[in-house]
């Protein structure tokens, strides 16, 4: 099954939004559309995602601002304006893009992409998939399907709200524990009808004792061919 990456596309003008997500939809991306500062502002605060795509004055006087400097040092966001609003947001740091509208597609796509592989852990060691193995996140039964020396792709249960910004996950089995920092979540479309959603994650603030029991619980792990 393909993860799709979740996009908010934030934007007041109709026809600039519908072209967005259909551009983000033909590059494989789960695009989510808000045509109003307060609509924008609701999705961004109740749901994961990894990239904010957001008109200038959502940002500027919209109230996305205030809540986007504690949530944008980490999450990439992109901003559409003209060149008065690209100097005004300029201080708002490294993970901030601008663009000038009119938005050109491949400018656009070519951005999106340099937004996500710059918010990207780097990888450091091979990945590879296994057979499931329970695991527990934040007190909830999941499993453990894809593993580094650096993270981990999990199979949760269908819970937005379950899969903090920073979490502990233990495994039982070979008593293991470690924090991880939530890098992505995929949670199906509504027509899939499946109970499970994934998440990915990349080791954070562990001890030197955690991170060596990780490691020696992830050499023990055979690896299996990932499903289509």
């Amino acid at each position: 099954m393909q993860f799709r990456q979740q996009v908010i596309v934030a934007t007041p003008h109709a026809d600039e939004c519908t072209a967005l997500a259909a551009w983000l939809e033909a590059e494989s991306f789960q695009a989510i559309t808000r045509s109003t500062a307060k609509g924008a502002l609701e999705t961004v605060a109740a749901q994961p995602f990894d990239l904010l795509i957001a008109d200038a004055g959502f940002v500027l006087t919209g109230g996305l601002r205030g809540f986007g400097m504690a949530r944008f040092r980490e999450t990439p966001m992109i901003i559409l304006g003209d060149g008065e609003a690209a100097r005004a947001l300029a201080p708002f740091g490294a993970q901030i893009m601008f663009l000038e509208r009119p938005v050109d597609r491949a400018v656009f796509i070519c951005t999106v992409t340099m937004a996500l592989m710059d918010a990207r852990a780097e990888r450091r060691s091979p990945r590879r998939t296994i057979r499931p193995f329970e695991a527990v996140v934040n007190g909830v039964p999941s499993h453990i399907i894809d593993v580094s020396k650096e993270g981990v792709r999990l199979e949760l249960p269908r819970d937005r709200r379950m899969v903090t910004p920073n979490f502990v996950m233990r495994v039982p089995l070979i008593g293991v524990g470690v924090s991880i920092q939530r890098k992505w979540v995929r949670v199906p479309r509504p027509d899939e009808n499946i109970g499970v959603m994934w998440c990915g994650g990349e080791l954070q603030k562990n001890t030197v004792l955690a991170v060596q029991g990780w490691h020696r619980f992830i050499d023990t792990m055979v690896s299996v061919a990932p499903k289509a």
